[in-house]
């Protein structure tokens, strides 16, 4: 009970620090191709991204915390004898993100975290949790407006290429 008790109030005076600083709040959507490596006669499928971040400069300068909810529109396909050859794609994410900042309003943004990989479908160990990475890179268009590119490996056994915007609030 006491080692529940210290954690309990290292995280509100952790929560209390991060709300007293300059914390960045971002959210935004775009498209994905969703592909299966390694699979003969491999169909690409499409899907919709959403996420939404905080940025936590007062921590690591360029660090941020990513949420993303992935789900497909075009089922891609796959060749399994003997079974249905669509994945359903739907993954809910976590992800640490640093962004590196190259030149201009140019940047580079690796992805590291955890994610239930596939809870539409039971290609995947559907409700298995697993690490996911990635990396992107975008483009300040505005001062609040970004456009990406990124490549993320979502779980196992699914990839996805997107691209799409964020807004930072």
């Amino acid at each position: 009970m006491k080692t529940f008790t210290k954690t309990v109030v290292a995280s509100l005076a952790l929560s209390t620090t991060l709300m007293a600083t300059d914390v960045g709040f971002y959210a935004g959507g775009g498209l994905a191709f969703e592909a299966v490596p390694d699979q003969p006669n491999l169909q690409m499928g499409l899907g919709i991204v959403m996420r939404g971040g905080m940025t936590l400069d007062a921590l690591l300068e360029n660090f941020a915390v990513e949420a993303e909810l992935t789900k497909s529109l075009i089922d891609p396909k796959y060749d399994l004898p003997g079974a249905d050859d669509k994945i359903n794609v739907t993954t809910l994410a976590t992800y640490a993100v640093y962004r590196i900042n190259i030149v201009d309003n140019f940047y580079v943004k690796p992805r590291f975290g955890v994610i239930f990989p596939n809870l539409g479908d039971d290609f995947v160990n559907s409700r298995d949790i697993t690490f996911s990475s990635g990396i992107g890179g975008g483009y300040s268009v505005m001062q609040n407006l970004d456009v990406y590119v990124d490549y993320t490996v979502l779980g196992e056994g699914v990839t996805n290429y997107g691209a799409g915007v964020e807004y930072h609030f």
